[in-house]
């Protein structure tokens, strides 16, 4: 699967695909109830530029972390931040559709998707992923979900473009019945999502060209607008689950 070029530049040079940041995701990761210094096998899903994945293998320090991607343009992206931080003989890079995981039942003491399940779905996510993980072994995903009630705007605008936002307490019921221990969450705040657009719209400034590219801009233009005048209604959450 081919991404337009456009894609790539509206991109460019962020540290991450989405809202979020270290500090964020270091709270993430500590919820974690695992020895820092264990031999833990951990994966990382839709990894994409790989923050998420350095900071999973720096800190459990004696784990091998694996992280795929659909597209090899961000796993070379990756690939550099493994050599970089010295960490090629225990980080690696996979090719691969997070529908069709081609990994073993059971392989995995952490399974982890930062800004990605939403592509095959919560539900579905939970479920599929669930096979992965060991017995107690944790899954830990962010998805979009309501934080207080939502205005009309934002009911439109993410009825058009994901289906699954909820709220955090719906989430957490899909979880339970899902046959997994819920045991916290972690919101994106708002500096994040600010922190992220601002730097996504220094590149949109720069993009121009065919209809194809005036129309990808206008959608995330409009996405980013939606939230800065709805900011309360959403964010990304980080659910922390463990395998029963």
């Amino acid at each position: 699967m081919d991404i337009p070029l456009y894609f790539y530049i509206a991109y460019r040079d962020l540290d991450r695909l989405s809202p979020g940041s270290v500090v964020t995701t270091k709270k993430v990761i500590d919820k974690i109830d695992l020895d820092i210094d264990g031999e833990w096998n951990i994966l990382d899903i839709g990894c994409g530029v790989g923050q998420a994945t350095i900071l999973l293998a720096e800190h459990f320090k004696n784990s091998e972390v694996e992280a795929i991607d659909l597209f090899v343009h961000y796993l070379n992206v990756l690939d550099e931040k493994i050599s970089k931080n010295n960490l090629s003989d225990r980080v690696f890079t996979y090719q691969m559709d997070m529908r069709d995981l081609d990994f073993a039942n059971e392989e995995f003491d952490i399974v982890y998707a930062e800004a990605s399940i939403e592509i095959i779905g919560f539900g579905k996510g939970l479920k599929e992923w669930k096979r992965l993980l060991k017995p107690n072994g944790y899954l830990i995903v962010s998805d979009v979900s309501w934080i207080e009630k939502p205005s009309s705007e934002s009911r439109k605008f993410w009825k058009n473009t994901y289906d699954e936002v909820d709220t955090i307490e719906n989430k957490i019921s899909q979880i339970s019945d899902g046959g997994y221990e819920f045991i916290d969450y972690v919101i994106v705040p708002m500096e994040d999502w600010r922190s992220f657009h601002n730097k996504l719209e220094e590149n949109l400034a720069k993009l121009n060209g065919d209809k194809s590219t005036r129309d990808f801009v206008r959608q995330l233009k409009k996405e980013i607008n939606v939230y800065r005048q709805n900011s309360d209604d959403y964010s990304y959450v980080f659910y922390i689950m463990r395998r029963v």
